[in-house]
């Protein structure tokens, strides 16, 4: 595997690069310690398995920058390990496309398996920013998640939208139908039988996937994707 690891201090890189060496022994990397030097490395052409990326290096402007990060390389999937533990930055940086966040005060046993938890598709985010997800729009729809959504339009959709929307997973489709219907956090829990904070961390993952940040932009790629006769 390859990796992308950045912070300003050299031992922190370190410490990191031999975390993940445990995971695999011959894993190679990349290194950067300011903006500058993680812009320039973390381009598509890399093929990066993960990155890993401080929030306070030199020339960083916080989630805005991850945004800027991720929208040119939106295949990237990235981890912030950072020492600031603010709930509203916490969730900044989950909306703006990372797939996970790890306080730097937490052991290396919580880091490692964000990690490989990330790697294998999924989220890692702290019990503080489960919040993330907004509250849906509306919708006339009873909350059922077992009728599919339909719509015979016909209108266009993106080719690089049609490509997500078709590698979403069963249960991320399920959980998508009950979003569009206006369905809250909580009723989306009550219907699937799990509980709300496994519905906010399928969602960030959800949004992640589509290349949005928030319930709405996701509920228009869908609303496209109904109006090519395809069904949800």
């Amino acid at each position: 595997m390859r990796f992308l690891v950045a912070d300003d201090h050299e031992l922190i890189r370190q410490a990191v690069k031999s975390l993940l060496r445990g995971l695999d022994h011959e894993a190679q990397f990349d290194e950067a310690d300011s903006w500058d030097t993680l812009a320039a490395a973390a381009h598509p052409g890399a093929n990066h398995d993960l990155a890993i990326v401080d929030l306070h290096m030199s020339g960083m402007a916080s989630a805005a920058s991850l945004a800027t990060l991720l929208k040119a390389n939106p295949t990237l999937p990235l981890v912030v390990l950072s020492a600031e533990e603010s709930v509203d930055e916490m969730r900044a940086v989950l909306a703006a496309g990372a797939l996970g966040f790890v306080p730097k005060r937490e052991p290396a046993s919580v880091m490692l398996k964000a990690i490989e938890l990330v790697l294998s598709g999924g989220a890692y985010v702290p019990i503080e920013a489960l919040c993330l997800a907004g509250a849906g729009a509306p919708a006339p729809h009873a909350c059922d998640s077992t009728q599919p959504l339909r719509n015979t339009s016909g209108a266009p959709l993106a080719p690089h939208h049609r490509h997500l929307m078709e590698n979403l997973s069963p249960r991320q489709r399920e959980i998508m139908r009950l979003v569009h219907r206006g369905c809250t956090n909580k009723m989306i829990a009550r219907e699937l039988q799990v509980a709300e904070g496994t519905v906010k961390v399928h969602l960030s993952v959800i949004f992640r996937a589509l290349g949005v940040h928030s319930r709405s932009a996701a509920i228009a790629v869908i609303n496209d994707w109904l109006r090519t006769g395809r069904e949800l």
